[in-house]
């Protein structure tokens, strides 16, 4: 199968080589009418036969400028500057003469004289500042034709195949339409609803936080992100795509997605519904409100961050079963099971006066996803290994309306407010059945510990409301500033639960020593009430020198009330009160922190150093056990971020930022879960929280004009008092009343030094000179990462080194052949401080294809091929299975507005899911039901209807009107 697929690219590559030809060039310097050379031009050669792009090219520092592969004929040049007149000049190529000398071009500046004639011909790509410009007219797509598409085909944009966006070697983190939010920050909302040709510019920049952007403090929020500006004449009118499918197993998969702009007013609309794991929007909606957190941390030095808490476990994971996406279908979505989906949303943005800019959306979803789940895991005790074997069944039902806006009201010119509410509700259900064998395994001897069936059902609700509220004022002086930021959030979820449990634990011998029978109920009242004002003050000390001080106070108030009670057999009913497994428990933090930075701010480089003092006022009450615990903790908080711009798309980054992280209140909460038995869980409310250290340097570089990219990061993180696990299987204590033997185990928490990771990337990215179309990638990845855990009193660091590489050869011929070809290698060596004997190595392969051929008469084929390797893993696991997807399509009406298409997902019916979890102690192995063979014939119609008379419905442009403000 490898062969087959590398047999294939080689051959496109040969077919690609053999078809170009070098036979001329043109070159030139190019300088203002002071004699100055005018680096970074855009030099664009047209054809002057038809107008059409034949290439292009920037100048160099000294404003020379050379473009080759030229073939005989008649050419014209379009030259741009920004402050210059556009220039348009011609020449000829001919086997005689191949190279077309322009000596000296002088560029004249622009002088808004009346009547004054301007060359109005475009370049391919322009440097507007700190951001790259691409014309999208330049770069053809086929018809019907989605953002995505347009970027597959941007020099130095990379679009994988479930959707992630990489440009200039960085992550898009955001993609904005018009500089503003579309439905929310999941970029392939915008780059799969839009339409290519609706695009006049995509712009890529370094995204700042709305703060940042006002004080110019970097507060750490750096990102990549890509600007959709939208033509002129597509602002006004109606666009979009609706679909249906069905085929066999029962699977369907429906959708549309409109969108009504008329001037400032954008109304966009969403609805999916199918079976096939195609979610279509970011995890985080489907999540509701689970990890809703706290604002439980600043951001040292900075204008204060915050986020959750608690520990962490670092995970790695192999094998397949991710996203599909073949032709116009996508299919999967890293989810583990089946999932049934249903999500509607709209987004609203307007303009309402000179004052008011606002925008927002609703959106609900519905899933009903169904897993079986086959998990071993083996984790390493001080004398003995424990051997895991847990076969689960579950089904869950999440509903969830989310609610957000954005409104930014400008007082005049010195001030300004921006407003964000969010509010949430969900319901969900669950329901479980689980089965496990637990063995422990000593000097290649096992023995059966315990057997257990667990039953689980669980319905809750819940509600959360957050408010964001930023007053800027800018004061009478340049750079002299005054921002004060409130937040807060209010959260409340219930939940009942039920559990049956029964099982056996035995001895060495095999003979049984008791049975671990029960029925309870669970009632479970989580609430969230926090809150945190923020004030950054900046003031000039000259023209580069910035100076901040800051103050911030956070109020963090979590309660968890949780009541137990057993099953009564006489009356049939959950009565009788279970005083030892309910628990009331409220958890505060009062954070104060001041701080000041100062940034220095020159052409080639910056830097901005700060410091702030920080104390956190930590009590913890148990109103059950009428405790309180109160503690402070006072930090000095260091920051200090680094950038050397050698020139304007080669830059180097370091960043140093120091942060304390507050334990959850389920860590902390002091009551043992029985639900899980025999693995019990409780909290600990000694827990005293944790600092950490982050440091991170970057070098990125972007060639312009040969669209090279090379992007290199490492990072190291070390974490004082980390909360780990501290996982006990003897000598319980005595208040939890655990019976020893029979593989019982009691997980609680605890503070830990001696945690850190260190990762590495290191990311090539460079067209091919001899194959028009064809771009490589290469991404190596290392991680060295040193967790911990506690076992039965024994600290247990386990030492896990990861590397790993992504190649990837993507080529594009015209509109017609669209080819992509990738290999992905990760190596892992897991090294523990106890139970040597466990150490292990092992290695997973991924080898893909995929390809896009269009036909003429409006016939397209698509296919993509995944063969994964899983040597050297768990029993009973396919180590070795081929991802094989196809569709045949035919476009139809004018335009080619309409699509029927066939598609075949798992061709071979060999799909499985696997995945491999190294954590603190432990190794897991756990496979997930997946979808298998099915077929659907899908109709897909694209809507376009722009410019003319409105085509807003009446209702959405009664109830815009009617919101203006006069």
């Amino acid at each position: 199968m490898k062969n087959t697929i590398f047999l294939l690219s080689f051959v496109f590559i040969c077919a690609a080589s053999v078809a170009q030809k070098i036979p001329g060039s043109v070159k030139g310097n190019l300088k203002d009418d002071a004699e100055a050379p005018l680096a970074d031009a855009t030099v664009s050669v047209m054809s002057s036969a038809d107008s059409s792009l034949v290439s292009f090219s920037l100048t160099s520092n000294s404003g020379f400028f050379e473009i080759k592969n030229l073939n005989a004929a008649s050419y014209y040049l379009i030259i741009s500057f920004y402050g210059f007149e556009t220039l348009k000049k011609g020449f000829d190529i001919s086997t005689d003469k191949p190279i077309a000398d322009l000596q000296t071009i002088t560029m004249g500046r622009v002088y808004k004289t009346l009547g004054e004639v301007i060359v109005q011909d475009k370049a391919p790509i322009q440097i507007k500042g700190d951001t790259l410009a691409y014309n999208a007219d330049f770069f053809k797509t086929k018809p019907n034709a989605t953002v995505e598409d347009l970027l597959k085909k941007l020099p130095g944009v990379q679009v994988e195949r479930d959707g992630t966006i990489k440009a200039q070697g960085e992550d898009v983190q955001k993609v904005y339409v018009d500089g503003k939010e579309f439905f929310g920050n999941d970029p392939k909302l915008a780059t799969r609803n839009l339409n290519a040709d609706m695009i006049d510019q995509v712009e890529v920049y370094d995204d700042m936080s709305e703060q940042s952007k006002f004080n110019r403090i970097d507060d750490g929020s750096r990102t990549k992100a890509i600007n959709l500006k939208l033509k002129k004449d597509k602002k006004k009118g109606l666009f979009g795509k609706a679909n249906v499918g069905y085929g066999t197993e029962d699977r369907y998969d429906a959708g549309l997605s409109a969108n009504f702009f008329k001037g400032a007013t954008q109304v966009s609309v969403i609805a999916k519904s199918n079976n096939t794991n195609n979610i279509g929007f970011s995890m985080s909606d489907m999540m509701g409100m689970f990890g809703t957190g706290g604002f439980g941390n600043f951001s040292g030095g900075g204008a204060g961050g915050f986020g959750g808490g608690g520990g962490m476990t670092v995970a790695r994971g192999g094998g397949g079963g991710g996203a599909m996406n073949f032709g116009a279908m996508n299919i999967g979505s890293g989810v583990s099971g089946i999932s049934k989906t249903a999500s509607a949303g709209i987004n609203y943005r307007d303009t309402w006066s000179a004052k008011f800019d606002a925008n927002g959306s609703y959106f609900y979803n519905h899933a009903d996803a169904g897993n079986l789940r086959n998990s071993f895991q083996q984790r390493f005790l001080t004398d003995s290994t424990l051997l895991t074997d847990q076969q689960t069944w579950s089904n869950n039902n999440n509903g969830n309306h989310r609610l957000n806006f954005n409104i930014t009201y400008t007082l005049d010119s010195l001030n300004s407010i921006i407003y964000q509410p969010n509010i949430s509700f969900q319901n969900s259900s669950s329901v479980s059945d689980d089965s496990t064998a637990r063995f422990a395994q000593t000097n290649n001897n096992s023995y059966l510990l315990n057997d257990t069936r667990n039953l689980r059902q669980t319905a809750g609700d819940g509600f959360n409301w957050t408010n964001n509220l930023i007053w800027r004022r800018k004061l009478n002086k340049i750079g002299r500033t005054f921002s004060l930021n409130f937040s807060n959030t209010y959260s409340i979820t219930d939940r009942d639960g039920f559990v049956t449990s029964t099982g056996s634990s035995y001895n060495n011998s095999g003979a049984k020593i008791r049975d671990n029978n029960f029925r309870q109920q669970n009632l479970q009242k989580n609430g969230i009430n926090n809150y945190a004002v923020n004030l950054s003050y900046t003031e000039p000390l000259a023209r580069n020198k910035i100076w901040e001080v800051n103050y911030g106070y956070i109020h963090n108030e979590n309660e968890s009330e949780r009541d137990t009670y057993d099953f009564n057999p006489v009356t049939g009913k959950y009565e009788l009160p279970n005083s030892f497994l309910s628990n009331h428990f409220n958890s505060q933090n009062k954070t104060n922190r001041i701080g000041t930075n100062f940034r220095f701010i020159e052409k080639k480089f910056n830097y901005q150093i700060g410091v702030s003092a920080q104390n956190v006022i930590q009590e913890n009450f148990n109103f059950t056990k009428d405790t309180l615990l109160k503690r402070s903790f006072t930090n000095i908080i260091p920051v200090a971020t680094f950038t050397y711009q050698f020139a304007r798309s080669r830059s180097l980054r370091f960043n140093y930022r120091g942060r304390t992280n507050q334990p959850s209140i389920l860590q902390l909460q002091d009551v043992i879960d029985y639900t899980s038995a025999p693995n019990y869980r409780t909290g600990n409310p000694n827990l005293k929280q944790e600092f950490s250290n982050n440091i991170m340097l970057s070098y990125n570089f972007f060639d312009i004009v040969k669209f090279r990219n090379i992007f290199a990061l490492i990072t190291f993180n070390n974490t004082l008092n980390k909360i780990v696990e501290n996982v006990m299987t003897k000598n319980f204590p005595v208040q939890y009343n655990i019976p020893a033997g029979g593989g019982n185990q009691l997980t609680s928490q605890a503070n830990m030094d001696g945690v850190f990771n260190v990762t590495g990337a290191f990311n090539i990215g460079f067209p091919i000179k001899m194959m028009k179309g064809g771009n490589f990638n290469t991404n190596t990845r290392i991680t060295y990462a040193r967790n911990g855990n506690i076992m039965d009193g024994i600290k247990n660091f386990s030492n896990n080194f990861t590397v790993g590489e992504d190649l990837r050869l993507s080529y594009i011929y015209k509109e017609k052949l669209d080819l992509g070809v990738n290999t992905t290698v990760n190596y892992t060596s897991a090294r523990y401080s106890i139970q040597k004997s466990q150490n292990q190595n092992y290695l997973t392969q991924l080898y893909a294809a995929d390809a896009t051929y269009t036909f003429p008469k409006g016939f397209i084929l698509s296919t993509d091929l995944d063969y994964t390797i899983n040597p050297y893993q768990g029993a009973g696991i396919d180590r070795d299975f081929t991802m094989w997807n196809a569709s045949v399509a035919k476009q139809l009406f004018k335009n080619n507005r309409g699509e029927i298409k066939l598609s075949v997902y798992d061709l071979l019916n060999q799909n499985t899911s696997f995945n491999r979890f190294v954590g603190d102690g432990y190794i897991e192995d756990v496979q997930n039901i997946v979808l298998n063979r099915f077929f659907l014939l899908s109709f897909t119609y694209n809507l376009n209807r722009m410019g003319g008379k409105s085509m807003i419905p009446r209702m959405f442009e009664r109830a815009t009107r009617n919101m203006r403000l006069q």
